[in-house]
């Protein structure tokens, strides 16, 4: 009788979030409308920066929030280098953002909406 390879799932990642292998695919535009929302204090920060886009809360009502527009499908701030230029400045959704929370988000390869749009991150996630 033949047995069948084991398989390995990786269930989830503990740890920091591995930016420094990422190509910024969280600051392009990959099916979202704009590139961060902006909260409290950041909306005067960011004043000249920001735009006034429609937000869905979910129980069907649209409120208008300041956000940063993409420009060119890049997040204004993302260096060519694809590095933050503002990263120490940069707005709270950013600093919150993290893909390893997307990472069977919804249970075994059952990923977030982000992982599921950017293959190249979840191939990374899944080789650490």
């Amino acid at each position: 009788m033949k047995h069948a390879e084991p398989r390995h799932v990786r269930i989830a990642i503990i740890g920091e979030n591995p930016c420094h292998l990422c190509t910024a695919a969280c600051c392009k535009q990959n099916g979202h409308a704009y590139a961060a929302l902006l909260q409290g204090e950041e909306i005067r920060k960011f004043a000249a920066f920001s735009t006034d886009a429609p937000i869905d809360t979910g129980d069907g009502r649209i409120v208008i929030e300041k956000v940063l527009p993409y420009v060119d499908g890049r997040c204004q701030f993302l260096g060519e280098d694809d590095r933050c230029t503002i990263y120490e400045d940069r707005p709270q959704a950013c600093r919150a953002f993290g893909c390893v929370g997307e990472f069977n988000r919804d249970g075994i390869a059952a990923h977030g909406t982000f992982l599921r749009r950017n293959a190249p991150v979840l191939q990374m996630l899944e080789s650490l």
